[in-house]
């Protein structure tokens, strides 16, 4: 039985080791799996516009249009139908 006991934690000691070792090995390649890359300046400039029923700022690229010949913008489908308040 402590054969096994010892067996298991020699197991997770190397599996430890080996996941330092992979982490420094990345590190020095210059790649650090902890940052996260900063956002695309695309993504940075898009505009928010506000939705004409309920007030709920989306994104202007996602926003549905009016019907028709309006230039208001909507969050969703159910704020579409129901109109301007």
């Amino acid at each position: 039985m402590t054969r096994f006991i010892v067996l298991g934690l020699l197991v997770v000691v190397l599996w430890l080791a080996l996941k330092n070792f992979t982490l420094q090995v990345k590190m020095a390649f210059g790649q650090n799996p902890g940052r996260r890359e900063p956002p695309s300046p695309r993504a940075m400039a898009e505009t928010l516009v506000r939705c004409a029923r309920c007030g709920t700022y989306v994104v202007a690229s996602r926003a549905l249009k009016a019907k028709g010949d309006g230039e208001e913008a909507f969050c969703s489908e159910g704020c579409r139908g129901a109109g301007a308040a």
